[in-house]
């Protein structure tokens, strides 16, 4: 009898020392988890700022890269949606696409920010192609060198060819050509051998032709040629400026000699003979100025035709005002 008793309060002392190794087990690992976690909750919150003084120093692509390492580490809507607008203002609608994708498929964002991101996810979906990518659980993709995604998911491309890169859980990494068209999808079952001939292959050097004609002589002739014709309006407007300044001077000058003939002295002989002299001197300056003008703008507008076909132009000096005549 006595080692019945003796063996039940041992027993029991390793089933209790059981349920205490079982617990302290689960009590130790989250203390550890918990200091990676907060180490890895450090460092996205550092890649977030930066990415935060990047996107306001105006260095979109760069804040756009630290917001997504930022959700790579702790996966965070609103860093995927600032990623988005980052992309957009660095130029780069498919990404900006893949994250605003990305975002409206991580939690918390507000009401206001996911209906945005379908807005603008919409809008660039017309501008970029899709690739449709399915296949086993564990499987990521990845278009270009764009964001890994988890399958099923949906990578934008500009329009043309790229190569979709398929990584498995081991690790291997498979890749596949894909073309894109604007507005356009392209499903890509991953689980499927790629077919004959869609192994990617390097694109093909550019090539350039030896006697490509330079456009650089003809862009400089333009340029002195408005330059020179920038001249003749500006002084096309001086002269007419001059001749408007002696038609009113003139006025003044046939009331001035209404006066002497009403009541004809030296004081009023002289003065409308000075005006009349002025109104002389003002429309022969703004006829010339004007006849120049008129003449740079012509020369050059014929000057830069390829064509010289033959012009007669006069400028004549009449009483009723300045007039340009030709025949071209």
């Amino acid at each position: 009898m006595t080692p019945v008793f003796l063996l039940r309060p041992l027993s029991r002392l390793l089933a209790v020392a059981g349920m205490t190794g079982a617990f302290v087990l689960p009590l130790a690992l989250p203390k550890s988890a918990h200091a990676q976690d907060d180490e890895t909750l450090k460092e996205a919150r550092r890649l977030y700022n930066e990415a935060k003084d990047a996107m306001k120093d105006k260095r979109y692509k760069e804040a756009a890269l630290g917001f997504e390492a930022a959700s790579g580490l702790h996966p965070h809507a609103v860093a995927l949606y600032t990623a988005a607008q980052a992309w957009e203002l660095a130029a780069q609608p498919a990404r900006a696409a893949d994250a605003y994708a990305k975002a409206l498929a991580t939690p918390k964002l507000n009401d206001q920010q996911a209906a945005r991101s379908r807005e603008r996810l919409a809008a660039l979906e017309k501008e970029t192609g899709v690739v449709v990518a399915t296949g086993p659980e564990g499987v990521r993709v990845r278009l270009d060198e764009q964001m890994e995604a988890a399958l099923p998911a949906r990578l934008h491309g500009t329009p043309g060819d790229h190569v979709v890169t398929i990584i498995q859980p081991d690790g291997k990494t498979d890749a596949r050509n894909v073309s894109l068209e604007a507005g356009a999808s392209v499903e890509l079952d991953t689980s499927k051998a790629p077919a004959v001939g869609d192994t990617p292959k390097p694109a093909p050097a550019k090539r350039v032709p030896l006697a490509e004609p330079n456009k650089q002589p003809v862009q400089v002739e333009r340029e002195k040629t408005s330059i020179w014709k920038t001249v003749g309006f500006v002084t096309t407007g001086a002269g007419l400026a001059t001749l408007a300044g002696g038609i009113v001077l003139g006025l003044s000058a046939k009331d001035a000699e209404d006066t002497y003939n009403a009541a004809p002295t030296r004081e009023t002989f002289d003065h409308a003979k000075g005006l009349e002299t002025n109104t002389n001197i003002l429309l022969i300056t703004g006829g010339v100025l004007t006849a120049a003008g008129v003449g740079l703008v012509i020369w050059q507008s014929t000057s830069s035709e390829s064509k010289t076909p033959s012009s007669n132009v006069s400028v004549r000096i009449e009483p009723s005002g300045l007039s340009a005549r030709g025949r071209f």
